[in-house]
């Protein structure tokens, strides 16, 4: 029985994967026409997939890449095309890129302060696991632009970093150390340092 239900979590985590990479070569395919648009998230015309966002694409790729031994031989083909799909589509638009990724960034940012700001006045989001599990992937957004946009030959601006310092100084003032709080599938790609914001919640004081 146990070795069932073992078998049973390993089909979910890597369905979670497979859907995973499934929105990521939705995002590499889609990201030439979200790049000539003015637009922060693109609908990609399908409901069982999030809006197409910059972000949301490197999000994924690091993420498979750490993940890329759980994946099957058919997948990883998929995920090296998808990937080289994408690096050609931004190799010949490096400025327009980087406008779109600063944008990105300003406007998590703002999602990003919005959510700590209500909850210091509001003990029901606070205490919202199920909320804050939703919005972490913000954060984690907010981390892949700026290590992207600190490669060369982008430029991130420094307030940026100012700001993301202020925003975490805020969250571990009110922050309860716990597990994981994503699938177990993704720890690997998540360590601890830097990404502190997924293991434990926000305390609802």
């Amino acid at each position: 029985m146990l070795i069932e239900i073992v078998k049973e979590n390993d089909m979910a985590e890597h369905d979670l994967l497979k859907h995973d990479l499934a929105i990521l070569e939705r995002m590499a395919a889609g990201m030439g026409d979200y790049l000539k648009s003015d637009a922060v998230w693109w609908d990609m015309g399908r409901g069982d997939m999030p809006l197409l966002t910059i972000g949301g694409y490197l999000m994924r790729r690091r993420r498979l890449g750490v993940l890329a031994y759980l994946l099957h031989e058919a997948e990883l083909t998929a995920l090296t095309a998808a990937n080289a799909a994408y690096d050609a589509t931004i190799s010949g638009q490096i400025v327009r890129f980087e406008e779109r990724a600063t944008t990105e960034i300003g406007a998590r940012l703002r999602e990003w302060t919005v959510y700590l700001r209500d909850l210091t006045v509001s003990h029901r989001l606070a205490a919202d696991k199920g909320r804050y599990n939703y919005l972490a992937d913000t954060r984690v957004v907010i981390s892949e632009l700026t290590a992207k946009l600190s490669e060369s030959p982008f430029r991130l601006p420094e307030q940026i970093l100012t700001d993301i310092a202020a925003l975490d100084r805020r969250l571990v003032g009110r922050w309860m150390p716990g597990a994981f709080i994503w699938s177990p599938v993704l720890t690997p790609a998540y360590p601890p340092d830097p990404y502190w914001w997924l293991y434990g919640y926000p305390r609802a004081d």
